[in-house]
Parts: C-alpha cells; structure tokens; sequence
C-alpha cells in the first residue's frame, strides 16, 4: 500500500503528457503582394521537357525507298541476262566447225588427230576446209589419209593407228595399185615430213595422182 501515491503520481505525470498538443506542421501563409513580388523573375519555360524525337526502326525502308518497284526492276533485269546467256550459247553453237565431230570415245575429232579416228570421221569436210583457206599441205595430208582409208575398207591393207607409212607399203608389195601408192607415198612425206613448199601450182600438179589412185582402189565389199 506504501507504494500508491507514487504510482498515482506516476499516472498523472503520463497523462499531462500525452495531452500536450504537438506544434502544427502545415503550410505557413504567404501574402499574396509578397508572392507575386517573390515570383516575379522566375521563367518555368525552361522547365518544359522537350519532346523526345522518334527514331525509325533500324529495318525500316529509307524514305522514298519502293520495294515492290525494285524488285520488279531486278526480275526484269535477270530475265534479260538470262536470254543474253542463252543467246550468246547458241551463237557460239552456231559459230562451232561444220566438220566437229565427237568420236565414240567422247574425244573431239580435229585435224591434228585424224590419224587415230581415221573410220570415225568425213575426211571430205577437212579437206574443203584445207582448201579454202589455202592450207595445200594438210591438205594434201588428208588426201593420203583418205587413200589408207580407201585400202583399209577396200581389204588390201589392216589399218591400226601404230603402223607407219613403211608397214603399209609392206603390205601393199603385191597388190594391183602398190607402184601409185608408192608414188603418193613419197610425194605426201616429202611434203608433210620433210616440209617441201607447196603453193597453189604445186598442188595442182600433184592432185591428180591422189585422186587417180582413190579412183582405182576397189570399193569396200557390200555387207
């Protein structure tokens, strides 16, 4: 019981100060006069943020740029090139030798290998071109090479492209034509091997015996 007075003075010393009231916080007023005097040099038209700029998509088309009106110009354009090509490969068709023939073999067949494709070939074509452009050697060359042609299909000779002018004339020892073949023989190496000059007057000089001897040589047997 002691201890009452001093818990009721306890008790009203925390009540006096819970009803203190706290000082105020709000907002003191400002003189109109004083405002207007106050904010008369202040500009806020600097504190106005700036519109931000809109950028274009990075895959955007540029301005002016049509799309549909390029892509048509480029089809156009690959069109064209693709007839160009086309054209250009039937011109050089059209511009290849009359006288290029592919062999069985899948070789070209040309003047310098007439030798191995002797029974593959029209010798009458190279020797026309030969003539036209004034070439009386490889002519006279295709002229022999018909004649071991001609004695190849007629049986007096078996070609192979190993043999030598010399095994021909071996062959030919006993046969009707062997002294013409001899002639032809000697005139064509001196020619082509042993590059005897030979003008227009010279072949025709020596034609006639070429064409005499593919005259008599026997035409090859009917199968």
């Amino acid at each position: 019981m002691r201890y009452l007075p001093l818990l009721f003075l306890l008790a009203t010393v925390i009540g006096a100060h819970a009803q203190v009231p706290e000082p105020a916080t709000g907002q003191r007023p400002v003189p109109e006069e004083q405002w207007k005097k106050a904010a008369a040099d202040l500009d806020y038209s600097k504190d106005v943020p700036k519109p931000k700029k809109e950028r274009p998509p990075t895959d955007a088309p540029a301005p002016g740029f049509d799309a549909a009106f390029w892509g048509n110009i480029a089809q156009v354009v690959a069109i064209l090139l693709a007839v160009l090509a086309i054209g250009y490969g039937i011109y050089r068709m059209l511009q290849e030798p009359r006288n290029r023939r592919i062999a069985r073999d899948g070789a070209e067949i040309t003047e310098e290998n007439l030798e191995a494709y002797l029974h593959e070939t029209d010798l009458d074509r190279f020797l026309r071109d030969a003539l036209a452009r004034s070439d009386f050697p490889q002519a006279l060359r295709i002229y022999y090479l018909q004649v071991i042609k001609r004695l190849s299909e007629s049986g007096a000779i078996l070609w192979s492209k190993e043999k030598t002018n010399r095994d021909y004339l071996r062959e030919m020892r006993t046969h009707l034509q062997a002294p013409d073949f001899q002639g032809v023989t000697r005139t064509y190496e001196r020619v082509w091997y042993g590059n005897a000059p030979l003008d227009a007057t010279g072949f025709a000089r020596i034609e006639p015996a070429f064409k005499h001897l593919l005259a008599q040589i026997a035409p090859p047997p009917v199968p």
